[in-house]
């Protein structure tokens, strides 16, 4: 097992690419905390995991308060004796034009999308360092962080701030043995995206999509498995996009290029 007695907290563990992360380190040997502003959520995965044989528990809080960080690893620390592996992974979404957009509304976006990710991490370090046996934090980005999109930009501004942040943080850890990654997921199958994929928005996005076809959390928790693990120790830094080739892809949908060669003098 990759990650046997490991502990690891999963912010945002409650559904979606938390939970098959949760399920998937625990399939590993790690010990998990299930953190989850959805209290109901985290038990839930919590109960999953005790019921095939695995060690985890379930807190819920909101991860754009200090307080829920700290607390977080302070549970794993009590009840699992340490804390190896950290996934900020907890986001918030909202679809708004800038020019309609409210302070507040801004303001809850960073705070849990690049906030929340700065206050687990500093709790986490800290406890990392005092162990003196290195560690892995990883962040859950995303790929409009690297791509525009109308009604985006909150959410844009934060996971973009989030690779920046991963990078800065890897040179300040990289000394304790401490590696600090970020996932940029693409289009992924989850209860949160599920209402938007209707069959005419699923095929626009697939055509596009060099793989043909969205992703599954189950995908992106083996990208964070394998960041987790031994086989990631040399890995630090590093924004990985997950995303089937969506974003290399310069492919226009339903538009065929016939075959054609040509010299041009400029």
């Amino acid at each position: 097992m990759k990650l046997e007695k490991k502990v690891a907290i999963v912010t945002g563990g409650g559904s979606g690419i938390g939970r098959a992360t949760c399920l998937r380190f625990s399939e590993e040997g790690a010990s998990l905390v299930v953190v989850d502003q959805n209290a109901g959520a985290a038990e839930k995965v919590v109960g999953e995991i005790r019921a095939a044989g695995g060690a985890a528990h379930a807190l819920g809080g909101d991860v754009s308060a200090p307080e829920t960080n700290r607390r977080m690893v302070a549970e794993a620390v009590s009840r699992f004796g340490g804390l190896d592996i950290l996934v900020n992974n907890a986001a918030a979404v909202l679809q708004r034009e800038v020019v309609d957009m409210s302070d507040e509304e801004w303001d809850r976006m960073i705070r849990v999308d690049l906030y929340g990710p700065f206050y687990g991490s500093r709790e986490a370090a800290r406890q990392m360092v005092s162990q003196g046996r290195g560690g892995r934090i990883l962040h859950t980005s995303s790929l409009l962080a690297l791509q525009s999109r109308s009604l985006q930009a909150a959410y844009s501004a934060a996971k973009a701030g989030l690779i920046g942040f991963t990078r800065s943080l890897a040179i300040e850890l990289g000394r304790h043995a401490i590696t600090v990654n970020c996932v940029l997921p693409g289009h992924i199958r989850t209860p949160l995206t599920e209402p938007m994929f209707t069959p005419p928005i699923q095929k626009a996005f697939e055509d596009r999509i060099p793989l043909g076809q969205l992703g599954r959390p189950e995908w992106i928790a083996g990208v964070f498995t394998f960041l987790a693990s031994d086989d990631g120790r040399y890995v630090t830094g590093e924004a990985i996009t997950a995303d089937g080739g969506f974003t290399i892809s310069g492919e226009l949908p339903g538009v065929e290029f016939g075959p054609t060669s040509q010299e041009v003098s400029k």
